[in-house]
């Protein structure tokens, strides 16, 4: 009990030290924030039951935290590193509680903390920010329930699980999952009603979902099934492009959980495989067959590296317990391999130093991953002057893109409603808000932000006249990583926008 004591403590200070520099990156860098936390954050501005793509819970978050700190970047932030943090905690304390033995627990939060895929969603608030905590939580809950077989137990799971599937719909997979491990380790289980409840407790979270989606001609769902390849245009099996999507597929998920953990996710599974332990087997089991079902899914459409990442959360438990039975070289090795994991993502993160040493030739400034938050936040300050500068009374900013109309309402002064237009792309979150037509022969003028520099005919015909256009550029490490421009119109006439059932 002192060695827990004193771990629990290390775990805190190492956590609130990690928690402050995420803080502190977030309130000193000239990048943006993301554009998925924007389109999020103006969620939280038009509350709802649920949303285009993904349940209420995120809009909910940004809504109290931003409430309370205003609508600042670290605000936005701060929910994502508080579920990280969290989130490391609850594994801690389920390797503690599976193994009677604090180290195991205390090691695989600290693998957990350094794993690629956790980095980004404690960084960036997204809807898995959320899910990976509540993901860890139902897991702690469903080990505690399937060991004790107390409904009680079996209700905390389910109320964990609510909050996760709230969070992110991929949450529902949770449910199979348990099953195929008590189908394997217990199926009388399946017989008493511990289950049952846990799975009539979760479902209470999907009558919001389905209630809005019922009012909304089900566009989660036929955006879902987009994705997923079940619903949309078909296009002839390619083998070649089957080949890269299986490639670019399985290359992620090495990368994303470190491929310096690698040789310890092996070990686990041998031991799996010679031991047939039920331990081992309900950390593994989620992440196994998660990352199959994301894997067949890749044979015929690219896969997103963090669609399968949720189920990842319990592999450092495995990986933790395996290394407690190697040579003591592999500790060593483990605790190198945490350390420089932890370390690149934090180059990754400031790669400056690197480049005084040629890391751009390495990776390109418009190549980094971050080059995609470059700019934003300078080009909601040029609007604000542009509107200064021409006097600007009625007016809206709409952009052909929700990441740009999102970006905006959150960097514009006064954060303003922003809209889209539909000049070829697929249906999203602005679709089902009222759009510009309600400004129509009224007297409005209209700020259209755009991604590239080329005339948009659509537009300029829906007004009486352009009156500015201007080119922004996004400048990261140095370089040009994006070429935006703003142009203003007079007396917005009617668009002819495109009519989709794209999902």
């Amino acid at each position: 009990m002192k060695d827990s004591k004193q771990l629990r403590i290390y775990l805190l200070i190492i956590l609130a030290i990690v928690s402050f520099f995420k803080i502190l990156f977030t309130a000193t860098t000239p990048l943006s924030l993301f554009s998925e936390e924007t389109q999020y954050w103006l969620w939280s501005q038009n509350l709802d039951w649920n949303y285009y793509s993904k349940p209420l819970m995120i809009a909910v978050y940004n809504f109290i935290v931003t409430g309370i700190l205003g609508n600042t970047d670290v605000a936005v932030r701060l929910s994502a590193v508080l579920f990280s943090a969290g989130t490391a905690w609850v594994i801690f304390e389920l390797g503690q509680r599976m193994y009677r033995d604090p180290r195991i627990g205390f090691g695989a939060a600290l693998m957990l903390v350094v794993m690629p895929y956790f980095h980004l969603a404690s960084f960036f608030h997204t809807t898995d920010s959320s899910l990976l905590f509540f993901w860890a939580l139902s897991f702690y809950w469903l080990y505690r329930a399937t060991t004790s077989q107390k409904n009680s137990h079996w209700v905390y799971a389910g109320l964990a699980s609510a909050m996760g599937m709230l969070s992110k719909n991929t949450m529902v997979l949770a449910i199979p999952l348990i099953f195929v491990y008590l189908l394997l380790v217990d199926p009388k289980q399946l017989k008493q009603k511990g289950f049952y409840i846990y799975c009539l407790v979760f479902s209470l979270s999907f009558l919001p979902i389905l209630i809005w989606n019922f009012q909304h001609d089900f566009v989660t769902f036929r955006h879902v099934g987009t994705l997923g390849g079940v619903e949309g245009e078909s296009k002839p099996f390619d083998f070649g492009e089957s080949l890269k999507y299986i490639s670019e597929y399985v290359g992620g998920q090495l990368a994303i959980i470190s491929a310096f953990f690698i040789p310890f996710l092996i070990m686990a599974f041998r031991r799996l495989i010679k031991y047939k332990e039920k331990k081992m087997l309900f950390n593994l089991l989620p992440a196994t067959l998660v990352w199959i079902l994301f894997f067949l899914i890749s044979i015929t459409k690219r896969v997103e590296v963090n669609w399968p990442a949720f189920a990842y959360v319990t592999l450092p438990l495995a990986m933790a317990y395996a290394l407690t039975v190697v040579s003591q070289n592999w500790r060593k090795y483990a605790v190198y391999a945490t350390a420089i994991s932890g370390i690149l993502l934090v180059l990754i993160m400031k790669p400056e130093p690197l480049d005084a040493i040629g890391f751009r030739k390495v990776l390109r400034p418009d190549k980094d991953p971050l080059a995609r938050l470059a700019g934003y936040r300078e080009m909601g300050q040029r609007v604000d002057e542009l509107v200064d500068s021409l006097q600007l009374q009625k007016h809206f900013i709409f952009s052909d893109s929700y990441h740009l109309a999102s970006e905006m309402a959150f960097y514009v002064s006064g954060n303003p409603q922003t809209y889209t237009i539909n000049l070829g792309r697929r249906k999203n979150q602005f679709d089902l808000w009222p759009g510009i037509g309600q400004f129509e022969n009224k007297g409005y003028d209209g700020i259209f932000v755009q991604w590239n520099t080329a005339d948009r005919p659509e537009v300029i015909d829906g007004f009486d006249e352009r009156i500015l256009k201007e080119t922004h550029y996004g400048i990261h490490r140095g370089d040009t990583v994006r070429v935006f421009s703003i142009e203003i119109y007079k007396n917005l006439r009617h668009i002819d926008e495109v009519k989709t059932d794209s999902y």
